[in-house]
Formats: structure tokens, C-alpha cells, sequence
């Protein structure tokens, strides 16, 4: 007894840092235990100065529950703690990965649909139109509904209208179903990517925005592999929508219980149930950074959708490539992406804001440039992976550089709203580039990203620089 009072007090002591609690706030139940720290005198050096110092440092309640609380499991010789935000990251990797099925599979489609449908290419092309739509009005919505309904809600009706549109496409419907099909997939994986994105941006960690755009990334890989397989099995192209319907299931039944008790955090100087809506929009578009992001994001949605959704067309077309063959090489770009997510992910790999940022997107232009002018099956196979590898790191380096400019109270809202605004280039790109196909041909595809390409790292050099914050 006397033993497992000494450790009690010993654990009184410890400053706010280790517990990522204030001093004077009650203990975590899980604290009681004697055999989480064997020993507690190794924590006597610290002195109260520097506890006081750690407690106004860290202070916001929220703050301190997405760094230091967590789920507990395991017994007296085993104990296992794994921090909410951990619990949040996974959650969010779930989600982007059901948003990236959808980014590709439009386009791996499109060459099936045209044929199902005996459409043009111009009117086929109105299905990106569509996802365009419900896109943007879940990501304008966003903000406001995570402040009313919480998290949890958004994100469980992100997942039912994303499974409702799967499963309405899957049973092959006419064409103006089809599109709301995927307007109603559109909703959800805007809900999605933009609340997931503003939950991860909390965090202030750019690897952990690489590891959850690299799992958007892995999405984007798989369907085009599920598609082209099908197509070579002469498996109708509806039925692929049944595979993402039930991941859509699945996720949304995670969310609900990883997400019960998440709490947005708050300026630590402001309350935000104290300033109106109007308020926070006045302050947001008053700052560089987010008009600057926005043109960013545009750019970089643009040449990644460009890219990905007419890649097949261009291959088969232009390269010779088979149908099956087009989209295994479509898979080979997201592959390219997402390693080049993982690998600026990792904590020895840092990106520079302006020069990485321009280095990485040179390096893009000139494997396109190969692409272009090289007719090789082995070249074409490793400059669009190449490709995929250096334009990885474009869109979780944009938000990240986003998210450290803004104070937390606005980081859902910007990031929401630059998401949204995003989607003008994730949607005009391939649908422009889809009506000036019928009048300069699909070999403009290499050219037309590298000019945008060029126009995003001249952006960069705009970027404001980050204001210190205590």
C-alpha cells in the first residue's frame, strides 16, 4: 500500500507536457495504475517553471484531446495506448481511400460507358460535370454542418449518400441517372475529403496530410486494376459499382464509433461560438493565403483529374494501347503517386515550399515531355509512373501549406472552401480538355497538363510567409 501511495504522488508531479494536462485538472482513470510507470522519480528533475510554462503553451482542452487522449488496452505486462488523433488518422485514410475508387473509376469507365450508352465524347464527358456538382455543394456545405451536426454525422451522411449512388448505378440505369448516380457519390466524397482533410489539418503535421492523400491515392490505384480486369473478363462495367457500394458500408459503420467523442478544436484567444459565420467569412477571405490556395489547388486538381481521366483514351488512342492494357498503365500513374506521397511523408524528407515545391513539379514537365515524344511501350509505362511520383506530393503539400497560415478556428472552413474551389479545376479540366478533343485530337494531353504545370510553380512563388503563433 504503501508503495502505490509514493507512485500517486510521484504522478501528482509530472508536468502538463507528458500528460498534456493541466495541473490542476482531475487525473485519467488510467493513470491509477503503479505498473504504467515504473519508475516515477526519473520525472522529479523537471521544475514548476517549466510545468507553468507547458500548462499556457497548451492550455486549449481541445488541443490537448487530440494530442494526448487515446484508447488504452492490454493488461499489467502488456499496456498499449493509441492517441485519438491516430484513431482519426485511420478513420480519414478509410474515407479518402472510398473518395479515390471514384476519381478514377469515372475515367476508367468512360470508354465503356460511351460504348454501353452510344454517346459522344462530349456528352459522355458531362458525367464529370456531374461529380463536379455534388462535389462542390458537400465541400461549400461542409463547415457549416461539422459546426452543427459534429463530425461524426457529416461523416456518416457522407457514406450513405456515396453508397446510394454506387448502388444506383450498379444496376445499369438510362444515361440522366447515371449522372445523378454520381452527383449522389459526388456529395459524399466531397463530404468526405473536406471534413477528413479539416480533422487531419488539426494536427499541423504535413506527413500525416501525405499518409492520408497516399491512401486517396491507393483508392485511385486499385479501381482502374478492378476495372481493367473486368473489361478483359467482358464483365459488364456496372457491376464494378457493387465494390465500392459495400466499402462505403463498411466505412461509414467505422466512422460512426471512431468519431463518437470527436471535438473540433478552437482558438485558444476566441471562442467560435462567439463570432457569426459572417465573421469567420470576412476574416478567411481577408487573408493572401487562402485566395492563393485556391489558385493552387485549382491547378493542382486540375492536372492530377486531367491526367487520370483521359489517360486511358490517350493510351488507347494515340499509344495503341489495349483496352485492359490502358488501364493497367492508368494504375501505374496512381501507383507513382502514391509512392511519391509515402516517400515525402517520410520524416527525413522535407519539401520546401517554393523551390521543393517547383523542383518537384520541373520534374513532372520533363517525364511528360519523354512521354510525349518517345513512342516506347517500356518508356511510356515508366514516365507515367514517374509522373504519378512527382505529382504526388502537389495536393497534401497545398493544404498543408494552407492549414499552417490560418488559426485553428478557420482551418475547416478554408480548407473546406478551397477543397470546393478546387473542384473548378478537378471538373473544367477534363471536361475542356474533352470538348477540345473533338477539334485538336487527344494527343494535346501531355502538353495541355505541362502549361498547367508551369502555371502552378509560378504560384508558388506567391505563397505569403507563416506568421509565428505562441
Amino acid at each position: 500500500m504503501s508503495q502505490v501511495a509514493t507512485c500517486q504522488i510521484e504522478l501528482d508531479e509530472l508536468p502538463a507536457l507528458e500528460r498534456g494536462r493541466s495541473l490542476d485538472q482531475p487525473k485519467p482513470q488510467y493513470t491509477s495504475s503503479t505498473d504504467i510507470y515504473p519508475e516515477p522519480q526519473i520525472y522529479s528533475t523537471r521544475t514548476s517553471t517549466h510545468a507553468s510554462t507547458i500548462d499556457q503553451r497548451y492550455a486549449n482542452g481541445s488541443a490537448m484531446t487530440a494530442e494526448s487522449s487515446g484508447v488504452r488496452f492490454g493488461n499489467q505486462s502488456v499496456n498499449v495506448f493509441i492517441q485519438d488523433r491516430i484513431l482519426y488518422l485511420l478513420g480519414g485514410c478509410m474515407g479518402v481511400f472510398a473518395v479515390g475508387l471514384n476519381d478514377t473509376a469515372t475515367g476508367a469507365n468512360l470508354p465503356s460507358m460511351q460504348e454501353h450508352y452510344n454517346l459522344p465524347y462530349a456528352v459522355v464527358s458531362l458525367v464529370f460535370l456531374a461529380g463536379f456538382g455534388g462535389y462542390l455543394v458537400s465541400c461549400m456545405l461542409n463547415s457549416v454542418l461539422q459546426n452543427k451536426i459534429g463530425t461524426r454525422w457529416v461523416l456518416v451522411l457522407a457514406g450513405s449518400l456515396y453508397a446510394g449512388g454506387s448502388l444506383l448505378i450498379s444496376f445499369t440505369p438510362p444515361f440522366p441517372l447515371v449522372t445523378v448516380g454520381l452527383v449522389l457519390m459526388g456529395l459524399g466524397g466531397g463530404f468526405y475529403e473536406a471534413c477528413l482533410t479539416s480533422v487531419v489539418s488539426h494536427f499541423e503535421s504535413s506527413r500525416f496530410m501525405n499518409i492520408l492523400y497516399a491512401f486517396f491515392g491507393m483508392g485511385a490505384l486499385v479501381s482502374p486494376f478492378i476495372i481493367g480486369a473486368s473489361a478483359k473478363a467482358k464483365v459488364s462495367w456496372n457491376l464494378y459499382y457493387w465494390f465500392p457500394f459495400s466499402l462505403a458500408t463498411i466505412v461509414t459503420l467505422c466512422h460512426f464509433f471512431l468519431f463518437k467523442n470527436y471535438v473540433i478544436p478552437s482558438d485558444e484567444e476566441v471562442q467560435p461560438e462567439r463570432r457569426s459565420v459572417r465573421a469567420q467569412y470576412v476574416q478567411m477571405i481577408r487573408m493572401p493565403i487562402t485566395w492563393v490556395g485556391i489558385v493552387l489547388i485549382i491547378l493542382s486538381f486540375a492536372i492530377t483529374d486531367t491526367q487520370s481521366n483521359w489517360l486511358t483514351s490517350y493510351l488507347i488512342d494515340v499509344k495503341g494501347s489495349g483496352p485492359d492494357v490502358s488501364r493497367y498503365q492508368l494504375s501505374m500513374f496512381w501507383m507513382g503517386l502514391t509512392l511519391g506521397r509515402i516517400f515525402f511523408s517520410l520524416p527525413f524528407v522535407h519539401v520546401r515550399d517554393r523551390i521543393g515545391n517547383n523542383a518537384l513539379l520541373a520534374a513532372l514537365c520533363g517525364a511528360l515531355v519523354v512521354f510525349w515524344k518517345v513512342q516506347s511501350t517500356p518508356t511510356n509505362w515508366l514516365m507515367i509512373g514517374l509522373a504519378g511520383f512527382f505529382l504526388g506530393p502537389n495536393t497534401p503539400g497545398i493544404l498543408s501549406i494552407v492549414s499552417a497560415r490560418v488559426p485553428p478556428s478557420l482551418k475547416g472552413m478554408v480548407l473546406s472552401i478551397t477543397i470546393g474551389l478546387g473542384l473548378v479545376g478537378a471538373t473544367l479540366g477534363p471536361l475542356l480538355f474533352g470538348v477540345a478533343v473533338g477539334k485538336f485530337g487527344l494527343q494535346t494531353l501531355p502538353p495541355v497538363i505541362i502549361v498547367l504545370a508551369c502555371l502552378s510553380a509560378l504560384m508558388f512563388w506567391a505563397i505569403p510567409p507563416r506568421e509565428k503563433r505562441d
